[in-house]
C-alpha cells in the first residue's frame, strides 16, 4: 500500500485542480495583510502619540483622519480575504461532491445517458440546490450538508460545519452585495446573526454605538483555514474508506481512482 495520507487521498476527488498551490498563495497573502495591519495600527499609535503631546488641533485632525481611514482599510482586507476564502471553500465542497458523483456507479432510469437523467445526476450532486418539501432551491449551506449526509461524509467534517459555512458565505453575501459600508439595517441584521455564532468570530467599528463596518476576525480567518485543513483530511477519509480496495496492486490501481473527465 503506498504511503498516502487522508489529505493525499482527498486530491483524487479532483482533476486539475492544484489545491495546494492556491492555499499557499492565499496563507501568504494573509500574511502580508496581518504584516500590513500591524504596521497600520503602529503608525497610528504613533501619530495619537504626537497628538497627545503636541496639543495640536491640527495634528490631532491628522490622527482623526488616519483612524477614520483606517476602519476601510480594515474592511478592505477583510474583503479581499473572504473574497479568497469562501470561492475556495465553495469550489472544495463542489468538486468533492462532483468527485463522488463520478466515483459512484448509480444511474437513474433505463437509460442512464439520457439527457434527463444525465441532468438529474447533475443536479443531484451540485450542493448550490437543496431538495426538500417538494422543491429545489438555491441554498449552498443547506445543499452541503444535505449531501453530506447522503454520501456519507458528514461523521468525518468538522462539528462546526453549519455555523463555519453560514459565517463565512454569510458574510461574503453581505461584503459581495453591499461593498464595506452595508446599508444600516443590514449591518444591524448582521449584529443578530454573529450572535448565534462562537464569540469573536467577528469585529465591528462603530458610530452613534451601532454597528458601522463589520470585519472577519483574525480568529476565524484562522479557524477557516484549519476548517480547510479538516475538509481535506475528511474528504481524504471517505474515499479511502468507501472506494480504495485493501490493498492497492499498484500505481496503477490508485490512479485509476481519479474521477474521469466525462
Amino acid at each position: 500500500m503506498f504511503n498516502l495520507t487522508d489529505r493525499d487521498w482527498a486530491h483524487f476527488y479532483f482533476e486539475e485542480y492544484d489545491l495546494e498551490a492556491q492555499l499557499i498563495a492565499i496563507r501568504a497573502f494573509l500574511a502580508s495583510s496581518r504584516e500590513a495591519e500591524a504596521g497600520q495600527a503602529t503608525e497610528i499609535k504613533a501619530l495619537a502619540e504626537r497628538a497627545e503631546k503636541a496639543r495640536s488641533e491640527h495634528v490631532v485632525g491628522m490622527w482623526t483622519d488616519a483612524l477614520h481611514a483606517s476602519v476601510y482599510h480594515d474592511a478592505a482586507r477583510s474583503a479581499a480575504a473572504v473574497g479568497m476564502l469562501a470561492p475556495f471553500v465553495e469550489n472544495l465542497f463542489t468538486g468533492i461532491f462532483r468527485g463522488i458523483s463520478k466515483m459512484g456507479v448509480d444511474t437513474l432510469g433505463p437509460v442512464p445517458d439520457s439527457p434527463r437523467s444525465a441532468r438529474t445526476k447533475a443536479l443531484f450532486w451540485d450542493p448550490h440546490h437543496y431538495l426538500g418539501d417538494g422543491e429545489i432551491k438555491g441554498d449552498l449551506v443547506r445543499g452541503i450538508v444535505q449531501l453530506a449526509d447522503a454520501s456519507g461524509l458528514r461523521p468525518h467534517l468538522p462539528q462546526d460545519l453549519e455555523p463555519v459555512l453560514q459565517a463565512l458565505l454569510g458574510y461574503r453575501n453581505q461584503i459581495l452585495h453591499n461593498g464595506l459600508e452595508w446599508p444600516l439595517e443590514r449591518r444591524e441584521k448582521f449584529a443578530n446573526q454573529v450572535a448565534r455564532w462562537p464569540k469573536g468570530w467577528f469585529e465591528k467599528a462603530e458610530s452613534n454605538r451601532k454597528p458601522w463596518v463589520w470585519y472577519m476576525s483574525d480568529a476565524f480567518i484562522q479557524r477557516v483555514l484549519r476548517f480547510i485543513d479538516e475538509v481535506l483530511d475528511a474528504a481524504g477519509q471517505h474515499i479511502r474508506l468507501h472506494y480504495v480496495p485493501e490493498e492497492a496492486a499498484s500505481e496503477d490501481d490508485i490512479e485509476a481512482l481519479a474521477p474521469s473527465s466525462a
